[in-house]
Protein backbone atom coordinates (compact mmCIF):
# COMPACT_ATOMS: atom_id res chain seq x y z
CA UNK A 1 0.00 0.00 0.00
CA UNK A 2 0.98 3.66 -0.33
CA UNK A 3 1.15 3.97 3.46
CA UNK A 4 3.60 1.11 3.85
CA UNK A 5 5.74 2.39 0.97
CA UNK A 6 5.69 5.83 2.56
CA UNK A 7 6.74 4.43 5.93
CA UNK A 8 9.56 2.55 4.22
CA UNK A 9 10.78 5.74 2.53
CA UNK A 10 10.79 7.63 5.82
CA UNK A 11 12.96 4.91 7.34
CA UNK A 12 15.24 4.79 4.30
CA UNK A 13 15.64 8.56 4.35
CA UNK A 14 16.93 8.41 7.90
CA UNK A 15 19.13 5.36 7.38
CA UNK A 16 20.65 6.62 4.13
CA UNK A 17 21.38 10.10 5.50
CA UNK A 18 24.65 10.51 7.37
CA UNK A 19 23.94 11.02 11.05
CA UNK A 20 26.12 14.13 10.79
CA UNK A 21 23.65 15.62 8.31
CA UNK A 22 20.28 14.48 9.67
CA UNK A 23 19.80 17.83 11.38
CA UNK A 24 19.69 19.53 7.96
CA UNK A 25 17.46 16.98 6.22
CA UNK A 26 13.71 17.11 5.54
CA UNK A 27 11.93 16.30 8.82
CA UNK A 28 9.76 13.69 7.18
CA UNK A 29 8.42 12.31 10.45
CA UNK A 30 7.32 15.74 11.73
CA UNK A 31 5.67 16.56 8.40
CA UNK A 32 3.68 13.31 8.44
CA UNK A 33 2.62 13.93 12.01
CA UNK A 34 1.47 17.48 11.19
CA UNK A 35 -0.81 16.13 8.45
CA UNK A 36 -2.48 13.69 10.86
CA UNK A 37 -2.88 16.31 13.62
CA UNK A 38 -4.23 18.94 11.30
CA UNK A 39 -6.68 16.54 9.75
CA UNK A 40 -8.10 15.36 13.08
CA UNK A 41 -8.56 18.74 14.75
CA UNK A 42 -11.06 21.05 13.06
CA UNK A 43 -9.98 23.97 15.30
CA UNK A 44 -6.55 24.04 13.62
CA UNK A 45 -6.39 25.66 10.17
CA UNK A 46 -5.50 22.65 8.13
CA UNK A 47 -1.98 22.66 6.71
CA UNK A 48 -0.61 25.59 8.74
CA UNK A 49 1.82 23.48 10.75
CA UNK A 50 2.69 21.37 7.73
CA UNK A 51 3.73 24.33 5.62
CA UNK A 52 5.54 25.94 8.53
CA UNK A 53 7.69 22.82 8.94
CA UNK A 54 8.14 22.61 5.17
CA UNK A 55 9.45 26.19 5.02
CA UNK A 56 11.76 25.56 7.96
CA UNK A 57 13.15 22.48 6.20
CA UNK A 58 13.77 24.53 3.08
CA UNK A 59 15.69 27.14 5.11
CA UNK A 60 17.82 24.47 6.81
CA UNK A 61 18.75 22.64 3.65
CA UNK A 62 19.45 25.92 1.82
CA UNK A 63 21.83 27.07 4.56
CA UNK A 64 23.47 23.64 4.60
CA UNK A 65 23.94 23.68 0.83
CA UNK A 66 25.32 27.21 0.73
CA UNK A 67 27.89 26.38 3.40
CA UNK A 68 28.89 23.17 1.64
CA UNK A 69 29.14 24.80 -1.78
CA UNK A 70 31.31 27.63 -0.46
CA UNK A 71 33.53 25.14 1.33
CA UNK A 72 33.78 22.81 -1.69
CA UNK A 73 34.75 25.58 -4.12
CA UNK A 74 37.37 26.88 -1.70
CA UNK A 75 38.72 23.43 -0.89
CA UNK A 76 39.03 22.62 -4.59
CA UNK A 77 41.69 25.35 -4.78
CA UNK A 78 43.60 23.65 -1.97
CA UNK A 79 43.47 20.34 -3.82
CA UNK A 80 44.69 21.91 -7.04
CA UNK A 81 47.64 23.32 -5.09
CA UNK A 82 48.42 19.87 -3.69
CA UNK A 83 48.41 18.38 -7.18
CA UNK A 84 50.70 21.19 -8.33
CA UNK A 85 53.04 20.37 -5.42
CA UNK A 86 53.07 16.74 -6.56
CA UNK A 87 53.91 17.70 -10.14
CA UNK A 88 56.83 19.75 -8.87
CA UNK A 89 58.04 17.06 -6.44
CA UNK A 90 57.87 14.41 -9.14
CA UNK A 91 60.34 16.30 -11.30
CA UNK A 92 63.00 16.35 -8.57
CA UNK A 93 65.63 13.64 -9.11
CA UNK A 94 65.96 11.63 -5.87
CA UNK A 95 69.39 10.79 -4.42
CA UNK A 96 70.87 7.39 -5.21
CA UNK A 97 69.02 4.69 -3.33
CA UNK A 98 70.95 2.50 -0.88
CA UNK A 99 69.63 -0.58 -2.70
CA UNK A 100 71.29 0.62 -5.89
CA UNK A 101 74.67 0.24 -4.14
CA UNK A 102 74.20 -3.44 -3.40
CA UNK A 103 75.08 -5.03 -6.70
CA UNK A 104 77.49 -7.44 -5.04
CA UNK A 105 74.90 -8.49 -2.46
CA UNK A 106 72.30 -8.89 -5.17
CA UNK A 107 74.76 -11.03 -7.11
CA UNK A 108 75.33 -13.15 -4.03
CA UNK A 109 71.59 -13.60 -3.66
CA UNK A 110 71.26 -14.52 -7.31
CA UNK A 111 74.06 -17.03 -6.96
CA UNK A 112 72.35 -18.50 -3.93
CA UNK A 113 69.10 -18.74 -5.86
CA UNK A 114 70.96 -20.54 -8.65
CA UNK A 115 72.43 -22.88 -6.06
CA UNK A 116 68.91 -23.58 -4.82
CA UNK A 117 67.69 -24.27 -8.32
CA UNK A 118 70.63 -26.59 -8.86
CA UNK A 119 69.75 -28.44 -5.67
CA UNK A 120 66.14 -28.76 -6.82
CA UNK A 121 67.36 -30.51 -9.97
CA UNK A 122 69.29 -32.91 -7.78
CA UNK A 123 66.36 -33.61 -5.45
CA UNK A 124 66.01 -37.12 -6.79
CA UNK A 125 69.57 -37.88 -5.67
CA UNK A 126 68.90 -36.71 -2.11
CA UNK A 127 68.61 -33.51 -0.02
CA UNK A 128 70.76 -30.54 -0.96
CA UNK A 129 73.78 -29.85 1.20
CA UNK A 130 75.42 -26.48 1.83
CA UNK A 131 78.75 -25.80 3.45
CA UNK A 132 78.82 -23.68 6.60
CA UNK A 133 80.40 -20.88 4.57
CA UNK A 134 77.60 -20.98 1.97
CA UNK A 135 74.91 -20.79 4.66
CA UNK A 136 76.62 -17.90 6.42
CA UNK A 137 77.01 -16.03 3.14
CA UNK A 138 73.32 -16.59 2.33
CA UNK A 139 72.19 -15.24 5.72
CA UNK A 140 74.51 -12.24 5.51
CA UNK A 141 73.28 -11.39 2.00
CA UNK A 142 69.65 -11.60 3.06
CA UNK A 143 70.29 -9.52 6.17
CA UNK A 144 72.12 -6.86 4.16
CA UNK A 145 69.29 -6.59 1.67
CA UNK A 146 66.65 -6.43 4.43
CA UNK A 147 68.55 -3.71 6.26
CA UNK A 148 68.75 -1.81 3.02
CA UNK A 149 64.98 -2.13 2.51
CA UNK A 150 64.36 -0.75 6.01
CA UNK A 151 66.41 2.30 5.07
CA UNK A 152 64.59 2.52 1.77
CA UNK A 153 61.17 2.47 3.48
CA UNK A 154 62.19 5.37 5.68
CA UNK A 155 63.71 7.26 2.77
CA UNK A 156 60.57 6.83 0.69
CA UNK A 157 58.25 7.81 3.55
CA UNK A 158 60.25 10.98 4.19
CA UNK A 159 60.59 11.95 0.52
CA UNK A 160 58.85 15.06 -0.74
CA UNK A 161 57.52 13.12 -3.73
CA UNK A 162 55.79 10.46 -1.60
CA UNK A 163 54.36 12.95 0.90
CA UNK A 164 53.00 15.10 -1.92
CA UNK A 165 51.51 11.99 -3.54
CA UNK A 166 49.80 10.79 -0.35
CA UNK A 167 48.34 14.19 0.47
CA UNK A 168 47.10 14.77 -3.06
CA UNK A 169 45.66 11.28 -3.55
CA UNK A 170 44.01 10.85 -0.15
CA UNK A 171 42.60 14.40 -0.12
CA UNK A 172 41.14 13.94 -3.59
CA UNK A 173 39.73 10.50 -2.80
CA UNK A 174 38.11 11.78 0.40
CA UNK A 175 36.72 14.83 -1.39
CA UNK A 176 35.31 12.66 -4.17
CA UNK A 177 33.48 10.52 -1.59
CA UNK A 178 32.22 13.66 0.13
CA UNK A 179 30.84 15.06 -3.12
CA UNK A 180 29.13 11.75 -3.83
CA UNK A 181 27.51 11.83 -0.39
CA UNK A 182 26.36 15.41 -0.93
CA UNK A 183 24.81 14.56 -4.30
CA UNK A 184 23.00 11.61 -2.73
CA UNK A 185 21.84 13.77 0.20
CA UNK A 186 20.32 16.39 -2.12
CA UNK A 187 18.64 13.73 -4.27
CA UNK A 188 17.10 12.03 -1.23
CA UNK A 189 15.72 15.30 0.07
CA UNK A 190 14.30 16.26 -3.30
CA UNK A 191 12.47 12.92 -3.32
CA UNK A 192 11.34 13.56 0.27
CA UNK A 193 9.75 16.88 -0.70
CA UNK A 194 7.97 15.21 -3.59
CA UNK A 195 6.66 12.29 -1.54
CA UNK A 196 5.46 14.34 1.42
CA UNK A 197 3.56 16.72 -0.87
CA UNK A 198 1.96 13.71 -2.57
CA UNK A 199 0.97 12.42 0.87
CA UNK A 200 -0.50 15.81 1.74
CA UNK A 201 -2.65 15.72 -1.42
CA UNK A 202 -3.82 12.20 -0.67
CA UNK A 203 -4.72 13.05 2.92
CA UNK A 204 -6.50 16.34 2.17
CA UNK A 205 -7.94 15.65 -1.25
CA UNK A 206 -6.13 18.72 -2.63
CA UNK A 207 -3.98 18.99 -5.77
CA UNK A 208 -1.14 21.25 -4.74
CA UNK A 209 1.77 18.84 -5.17
CA UNK A 210 2.75 19.78 -8.73
CA UNK A 211 2.47 23.53 -8.09
CA UNK A 212 4.38 23.39 -4.80
CA UNK A 213 7.03 21.11 -6.24
CA UNK A 214 7.58 23.48 -9.17
CA UNK A 215 7.91 26.40 -6.75
CA UNK A 216 10.29 24.41 -4.59
CA UNK A 217 12.53 23.42 -7.51
CA UNK A 218 12.77 27.08 -8.55
CA UNK A 219 13.61 28.14 -5.00
CA UNK A 220 16.03 25.25 -4.45
CA UNK A 221 17.58 24.53 -7.88
CA UNK A 222 20.68 23.11 -6.18
CA UNK A 223 18.74 19.93 -5.27
CA UNK A 224 19.82 18.56 -8.66
CA UNK A 225 23.42 18.68 -7.40
CA UNK A 226 24.85 20.06 -10.65
CA UNK A 227 27.66 22.06 -9.02
CA UNK A 228 28.84 19.05 -7.03
CA UNK A 229 28.61 16.78 -10.09
CA UNK A 230 30.85 19.12 -12.08
CA UNK A 231 33.33 19.29 -9.22
CA UNK A 232 33.33 15.51 -8.89
CA UNK A 233 34.17 15.11 -12.58
CA UNK A 234 37.11 17.50 -12.16
CA UNK A 235 38.27 15.60 -9.08
CA UNK A 236 38.15 12.23 -10.86
CA UNK A 237 40.32 13.67 -13.62
CA UNK A 238 42.84 14.90 -11.06
CA UNK A 239 42.85 11.49 -9.34
CA UNK A 240 43.83 9.87 -12.65
CA UNK A 241 46.70 12.33 -13.01
CA UNK A 242 47.86 11.77 -9.41
CA UNK A 243 47.83 7.99 -9.82
CA UNK A 244 50.08 8.38 -12.85
CA UNK A 245 52.54 10.36 -10.70
CA UNK A 246 52.80 7.70 -7.99
CA UNK A 247 56.43 7.10 -6.97
CA UNK A 248 58.01 3.68 -7.46
CA UNK A 249 57.69 2.06 -4.04
CA UNK A 250 60.40 -0.19 -2.58
CA UNK A 251 60.01 -3.95 -2.75
CA UNK A 252 57.75 -5.28 0.01
CA UNK A 253 56.15 -1.90 0.81
CA UNK A 254 52.63 -3.27 0.35
CA UNK A 255 53.37 -6.29 2.58
CA UNK A 256 53.91 -4.34 5.80
CA UNK A 257 51.77 -4.22 8.94
CA UNK A 258 50.34 -0.79 9.68
CA UNK A 259 49.75 0.25 13.30
CA UNK A 260 47.49 3.05 14.48
CA UNK A 261 45.68 4.18 17.65
CA UNK A 262 42.39 6.02 18.17
CA UNK A 263 39.24 6.40 20.25
CA UNK A 264 36.67 6.17 17.42
CA UNK A 265 33.76 7.56 19.44
CA UNK A 266 30.68 8.42 17.38
CA UNK A 267 32.34 6.66 14.44
CA UNK A 268 31.96 8.87 11.38
CA UNK A 269 33.22 9.28 7.82
CA UNK A 270 36.36 11.02 9.06
CA UNK A 271 37.36 7.86 10.92
CA UNK A 272 36.47 5.76 7.89
CA UNK A 273 38.54 7.91 5.54
CA UNK A 274 41.65 7.72 7.73
CA UNK A 275 41.39 3.95 8.17
CA UNK A 276 40.84 3.46 4.45
CA UNK A 277 43.93 5.59 3.79
CA UNK A 278 46.12 3.28 5.87
CA UNK A 279 45.97 0.62 3.14
CA UNK A 280 48.32 2.87 1.20
CA UNK A 281 51.13 1.84 3.56
CA UNK A 282 50.61 -1.91 3.93
CA UNK A 283 48.22 -4.85 3.80
CA UNK A 284 47.43 -5.56 7.47
CA UNK A 285 45.97 -2.88 9.78
CA UNK A 286 46.34 -3.18 13.56
CA UNK A 287 44.38 -0.59 15.57
CA UNK A 288 44.67 0.20 19.27
CA UNK A 289 41.53 1.62 20.89
CA UNK A 290 41.29 3.34 24.27
CA UNK A 291 38.81 1.89 26.75
CA UNK A 292 36.08 4.06 28.30
CA UNK A 293 38.03 4.96 31.43
CA UNK A 294 41.21 6.04 29.64
CA UNK A 295 39.08 8.00 27.13
CA UNK A 296 37.57 9.99 30.01
CA UNK A 297 40.98 10.69 31.53
CA UNK A 298 42.36 11.79 28.17
CA UNK A 299 39.48 14.02 27.09
CA UNK A 300 37.76 14.87 30.40
CA UNK A 301 34.44 13.70 29.00
CA UNK A 302 32.56 10.45 28.71
CA UNK A 303 32.17 8.49 25.51
CA UNK A 304 28.81 8.44 23.78
CA UNK A 305 29.48 4.93 22.44
CA UNK A 306 30.82 2.30 24.82
CA UNK A 307 33.98 0.31 24.10
CA UNK A 308 32.14 -2.63 22.53
CA UNK A 309 30.28 -0.34 20.10
CA UNK A 310 33.43 1.54 19.17
CA UNK A 311 35.28 -1.70 18.50
CA UNK A 312 32.42 -3.06 16.37
CA UNK A 313 32.32 0.16 14.32
CA UNK A 314 36.06 0.19 13.63
CA UNK A 315 36.53 -3.54 12.97
CA UNK A 316 35.23 -3.61 9.35
CA UNK A 317 38.04 -1.20 8.42
CA UNK A 318 40.93 -2.93 10.21
CA UNK A 319 42.28 -6.46 10.53
CA UNK A 320 43.04 -6.56 14.24
CA UNK A 321 42.03 -4.52 17.31
CA UNK A 322 43.57 -4.38 20.76
CA UNK A 323 42.37 -2.42 23.80
CA UNK A 324 44.45 0.22 25.59
CA UNK A 325 43.35 0.58 29.25
CA UNK A 326 45.67 3.52 29.96
CA UNK A 327 46.22 7.13 28.96
CA UNK A 328 49.74 6.14 27.92
CA UNK A 329 49.59 3.67 25.02
CA UNK A 330 53.34 3.05 24.83
CA UNK A 331 53.49 -0.24 26.78
CA UNK A 332 50.59 -1.65 24.79
CA UNK A 333 51.85 -0.85 21.31
CA UNK A 334 55.29 -2.15 22.36
CA UNK A 335 53.58 -5.39 23.33
CA UNK A 336 51.75 -5.62 19.99
CA UNK A 337 54.73 -5.02 17.69
CA UNK A 338 56.98 -8.06 17.24
CA UNK A 339 60.74 -7.72 17.31
CA UNK A 340 60.86 -9.71 14.09
CA UNK A 341 58.74 -7.09 12.28
CA UNK A 342 61.00 -4.34 13.66
CA UNK A 343 64.17 -6.16 12.58
CA UNK A 344 62.76 -6.98 9.14
CA UNK A 345 61.32 -3.50 8.63
CA UNK A 346 57.89 -4.98 7.88
CA UNK A 347 55.88 -2.54 10.01
CA UNK A 348 55.04 1.15 10.12
CA UNK A 349 52.75 3.55 12.00
CA UNK A 350 50.19 5.84 10.36
CA UNK A 351 47.45 8.17 11.55
CA UNK A 352 45.61 11.41 10.74
CA UNK A 353 47.58 14.64 10.84
CA UNK A 354 45.42 16.22 13.55
CA UNK A 355 47.90 15.03 16.23
CA UNK A 356 51.48 15.08 15.03
CA UNK A 357 53.00 14.68 18.50
CA UNK A 358 50.96 11.65 19.48
CA UNK A 359 51.78 9.79 22.72
CA UNK A 360 54.65 7.34 22.25
CA UNK A 361 55.86 8.91 19.00
CA UNK A 362 59.52 9.00 20.10
CA UNK A 363 59.70 5.22 20.58
CA UNK A 364 57.49 4.41 17.60
CA UNK A 365 59.59 6.52 15.25
CA UNK A 366 62.78 4.90 16.58
CA UNK A 367 61.68 1.44 15.42
CA UNK A 368 59.48 2.06 12.36
CA UNK A 369 58.56 4.76 9.82
CA UNK A 370 55.73 7.13 10.81
CA UNK A 371 53.29 8.41 8.19
CA UNK A 372 50.48 10.97 8.35
CA UNK A 373 47.38 11.31 6.19
CA UNK A 374 45.12 14.38 5.80
CA UNK A 375 42.05 14.51 8.02
CA UNK A 376 38.54 14.91 6.60
CA UNK A 377 37.55 18.57 6.46
CA UNK A 378 34.55 19.88 8.48
CA UNK A 379 33.98 16.58 10.26
CA UNK A 380 34.54 15.71 13.92
CA UNK A 381 33.06 13.75 16.81
CA UNK A 382 32.77 17.02 18.77
CA UNK A 383 30.47 18.45 16.09
CA UNK A 384 28.23 15.36 16.07
CA UNK A 385 28.22 15.15 19.87
CA UNK A 386 27.12 18.77 20.24
CA UNK A 387 24.41 18.69 17.56
CA UNK A 388 22.80 15.38 18.44
CA UNK A 389 23.54 14.77 22.11
CA UNK A 390 23.23 18.16 23.76
CA UNK A 391 19.93 18.92 25.51
CA UNK A 392 20.48 22.63 24.92
CA UNK A 393 18.45 23.36 21.79
CA UNK A 394 20.09 26.74 21.28
CA UNK A 395 23.58 25.21 21.48
CA UNK A 396 22.58 22.42 19.06
CA UNK A 397 21.30 24.87 16.45
CA UNK A 398 24.26 27.19 16.91
CA UNK A 399 26.73 24.31 16.46
CA UNK A 400 24.87 22.96 13.42
CA UNK A 401 25.37 26.17 11.47
CA UNK A 402 28.62 27.36 13.02
CA UNK A 403 31.97 27.74 11.31
CA UNK A 404 34.37 24.86 11.90
CA UNK A 405 38.02 24.81 12.82
CA UNK A 406 40.75 22.99 10.89
CA UNK A 407 39.90 19.89 12.93
CA UNK A 408 36.17 20.04 12.21
CA UNK A 409 35.11 21.34 15.63
CA UNK A 410 32.34 24.01 15.61
CA UNK A 411 33.40 27.46 16.86
CA UNK A 412 31.68 30.74 17.72
CA UNK A 413 32.60 34.17 16.34
CA UNK A 414 35.45 34.46 18.87
CA UNK A 415 36.91 31.09 17.87
CA UNK A 416 35.77 29.24 20.99
CA UNK A 417 34.74 25.60 20.52
CA UNK A 418 31.02 24.97 20.94
CA UNK A 419 30.65 21.77 22.92
CA UNK A 420 28.87 20.11 25.79
CA UNK A 421 30.00 17.57 28.34
CA UNK A 422 28.00 14.40 28.83
CA UNK A 423 26.63 14.32 32.35
CA UNK A 424 27.00 11.42 34.72
CA UNK A 425 24.33 8.76 34.25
Amino acid sequence: SFESIDMKFGKNLREQTLKEWRFYSVDYKALKKSIRVGGDDSTIPFGNEFFSILEDDQRKITKFYQDKENWALQYMKTLEERVADLREAQTVVPPESPTEQLSESDSSLSSSDEDSASCDSQSEKGPAKFSGFQMLTKRQSFGTKQASLKDEYRRMGASKHFKAFIYAKKSLATFSRELGLLIEFLSLNKTAFSKILKKFDKRTGSSIRDVKLTELCKALPFLDGDVFRELKAEVESLIDEVNALKPDLPEGWEDRKVYTIGCFDLFHRGHQNVLLSLREFGYYIVAGIHDDESYFKLKNKYTIDNLETRMANAKPFVDQIYVIPSTDPLLYIKSMVSQQDIDMGTCCYARGDDMLNFPGREWVESVMPVHFVPRTEACSSTLIRTIYHSEDEELRTKAAFAKTRYDGKPIDDEGNVLKFTKALA
